[in-house]
């Protein structure tokens, strides 16, 4: 402390000039460290990214690739078991888990996973929940709890599959029209049918990703061979539309008659605008109904509680 003291003391009885000069120099080189030094700092950085691409290009562990083959045996063992035991309802599933959106092979193998997987996770948490807190209750109702979780956690993914296939469709619903406009622009230009869908699907990408995947595997379908109304018919099972049945109808109709496909698309996109603004119509008029049942359970027992009470309390005074 007495060594710093006499150094402060040093410094106010010296010239201020001399030591401004040093702290000037100080503060500069300071300053300037880091520009001088940005050259080896950017190679480190660069050999850390390189490092990093490199870490992230190694194969997999191989715990982790042991954990997928088991995965994907487990998934292969139960598509097999129920296609051998109940093809058409697979085949079903399978169609109904490609109009959801889930186009891997093993979806189905996957699908009854998941549901025996909440089948047991329901029914253990009923049986962790009647352990703890229902030790009151007969033998009889415990079981009838755990069986009645246990089958709702079979059926629960099944009803998400339904919303999610019901979002879908209505997602293919919009986007369809718009779809129409593009290739009435494409046949306007000169392209063909094939060439029209496979522009039109990368158009779409962006807007509507869903059914931009699903009109980049018709051009592939084309692109192998298959036939135009049969890449269609599959599209339509694939989006379960009618209007994409009676695209696929509108087309053939157009290629047997010779009329001009233009024209008939034009046509085609306004039916299907104005049938899309008809069931828009058609939920508007129907909220009031809707709206009856909730007004109804919510607001009118209010409304007479405030009308009937006052007069209670009167009679009661």
């Amino acid at each position: 402390m007495q060594s710093l003291l006499d150094l402060l003391t040093g410094l106010r009885a010296a010239p201020m000039l001399p030591v401004a000069v040093v702290f000037l120099l100080v503060g500069s080189g300071a300053l300037l460290w880091p520009t001088l030094t940005g050259g080896s700092r950017g190679e480190a950085r660069r050999r850390l990214r390189v490092e990093e691409a490199s870490v992230a290009a190694r194969p997999a562990p191989a715990a982790r690739r042991r954990e997928e083959a088991v995965r994907e045996k487990a998934v292969k063992t139960a598509q097999d078991f129920y296609a051998k035991s109940d093809p058409e309802n697979v085949a079903r599933l399978r169609l109904k888990l490609i109009q959801a959106g889930y186009m891997d092979p093993g979806a189905v193998g996957t699908f009854f996973l998941v549901r025996f997987g909440a089948l047991a996770a329901c029914a253990a948490l009923a049986f962790l929940a009647v352990t703890l807190f229902g030790s009151e209750a007969s033998p009889m109702n415990r079981v009838v709890f755990i069986g009645m979780l246990a089958a709702g956690g079979y059926f629960v993914p099944g009803f998400w599959l339904s919303r999610k296939v019901s979002a879908r469709m209505r997602e293919y619903r919009n986007g369809f029209p718009d779809f129409m406009d593009l290739m009435i622009v494409c046949s306007d230009a000169g392209m063909s049918m094939e060439a029209g869908i496979e522009r039109v699907s990368r158009e779409l990408t962006k807007t509507h990703p869903a059914l931009a995947q699903n009109l980049q595997l018709v051009s592939i379908e084309l692109r192998a061979g298959r036939g135009l109304d049969d890449a269609l018919k599959s599209l339509a099972d694939r989006l379960s539309l009618d209007d994409v049945r009676s695209f696929a109808t509108l087309l053939q109709q157009s290629r047997e008659l010779g009329t001009s496909l233009s024209g008939a698309l034009r046509v085609f996109s306004d039916e299907m605008r104005h049938k899309r603004m008809a069931l828009a119509e058609e939920k508007a008029h129907a909220l009031p109904a809707k709206m009856s049942v909730p007004v109804t359970v919510c607001i009118l027992p209010v409304v007479m509680m405030i009308a009937i009470i006052p007069i209670i309390v009167k009679m009661s005074g």
